[in-house]
């Protein structure tokens, strides 16, 4: 299931936030399993494969909400990647950018979840995702990938050439290509010199791992 990809990242929000008396409380991953679930149910076919709804709604008791009150935005952004991860797990695509947004029903119990989906389009923006959690906007400049504190996406790595790589936009979707790194760039373990990607392609340099987010 692709939700432990980013099961470690709730895991450590909920360690890091709760005290030992909470642990039997409801937990983040459990409202990521909630979200996965809501995402399948509501998936549409279209032309061009399986659309994911891309607007989730959770709602929580007002005990639930308290005690995530202070991390609820680290929280949202946990939240939003599970969803991405799982879309990108089932081949689903998006008609606009991923938001979670979170409410609290003064009717709810504490540990009850509701969660509600909407497909809610927008205009399309890629976005470059990094293995390290940052995430860039892929416009009309060029993303440089380097080890230059100049470039857009700086990668601390002393195999990675100070320009090693760019992401732009196609009439297509996204591309990358490489700089004429010392080391490569490789996508999905094979080394290009540039190629156009899917949201399935694992782009590799030095040592971190992106993919492409496409709306």
């Amino acid at each position: 299931m692709v939700l432990k990809n980013v099961e470690n990242g709730l895991e450590r929000l909920f360690e890091r936030t709760f005290s030992r008396p909470f642990r039997n409380a409801l937990q983040p991953i459990e409202i990521g399993t909630r979200i996965v679930r809501e995402v399948d149910l509501t998936r549409r076919l279209s032309g061009q494969g399986p659309i994911s709804a891309n607007v989730v709604r959770v709602w929580l008791g007002p005990a639930d909400a308290q005690r995530f009150e202070g991390f609820q935005k680290a929280l949202v952004t946990e939240l939003e990647e599970t969803v991405r991860q799982h879309a990108v797990s089932e081949g689903y695509s998006f008609v606009g950018p991923v938001k979670v947004e979170i409410f609290i029903d003064d009717d709810l119990k504490a540990g009850v979840v509701e969660v509600k989906t909407e497909f809610v389009g927008g205009e399309s923006q890629p976005r470059l995702i990094v293995s390290d959690g940052r995430s860039f906007a892929v416009g009309d400049v060029p993303l440089i990938i380097g080890r230059s504190p100049d470039v857009a996406v700086v990668v601390n790595d002393s195999n990675v050439s100070r320009q090693h790589a760019e992401v732009w936009r196609t009439a297509e979707g996204v591309a990358v290509r490489d700089l004429q790194s010392t080391n490569g760039t490789y996508v999905n373990g094979h080394r290009i010199s540039a190629v156009s990607l899917s949201p399935r392609d694992d782009v590799t340099v030095g040592a971190l791992h992106f993919r492409i987010e496409l709306a």
